[in-house]
């Protein structure tokens, strides 16, 4: 009988704990995609001066695919910020899978970033649907850029080695919108839908 008295109080207080548990791990887990820079188009807000670049996502459903970054350098090349990049890449994919948005790697180097870097530029790979990410013309430590031109990237991973970029030259003092030709590397790719309807959008005041 004694031994019957613990298990019925031991049994609950385990319960609780289980599901504290269970709550902690839901929380840390969903902490990324709370503070993800992508955002979806019907959720977009504009203000003041900024570069938007929308586009559409479809899910390539195999494996080593579905990757993909948004980045800033200046002219001379050197790297500025990170708009977005996925989740799996940036927290050490590119470890396991070199070729995996081996561009923005490159230019990012994520293995040099702190952690808390990472969380604030990444996010979990997102449902297809049409969605936009922003630059308000701050660097990486959120510093106001001082230079007249900028280079965007975007960059996907959509198959193991087969990638497309995007990319265009960004004057302060002119406002662009248009929509960017894709490179597909191999060309007769069948993985064109991936990233679609990319449009680059500045206005300068």
């Amino acid at each position: 009988m004694a031994n019957r008295k613990k298990i019925i109080i031991i049994t609950p207080i385990v319960v609780i704990l289980l599901i504290m548990a269970i709550l902690i791990i839901m929380m840390s887990g969903s902490s990324n995609n709370d503070i993800s820079p992508l955002v979806r188009a019907d959720e977009q807000e504009l203000s003041g001066r900024r570069l938007d670049i929308s586009f559409s996502y479809d899910k390539v459903k195999i494996i080593a695919s579905s990757q993909f970054a948004f980045w800033i350098e200046d002219m001379d090349g050197n790297y500025v910020d990170t708009l977005y990049v996925t989740q799996w890449t940036s927290q050490g994919g590119y470890r396991r899978r070199p070729t995996s948005i081996s561009q923005w790697v490159a230019a990012a180097q994520p293995a040099n970033m702190q952690q808390s870097e990472i969380d604030i530029i990444s996010g979990a790979t997102p449902s297809p649907g049409d969605y936009f990410v922003s630059w308000n013309f701050t660097d990486r430590n959120g510093n106001f850029v001082t230079g007249t031109q900028y280079r965007y990237f975007i960059e996907a991973t959509m198959n193991f080695n087969e990638h497309v970029v995007f990319t265009g030259i960004i004057s302060i003092d002119e406002s662009l919108s248009y929509n960017p030709t894709p490179i597909f590397n191999p060309p007769d790719t069948k993985f064109h839908n991936m990233i679609t309807n990319v449009r680059v959008a500045y206005l300068s005041n």
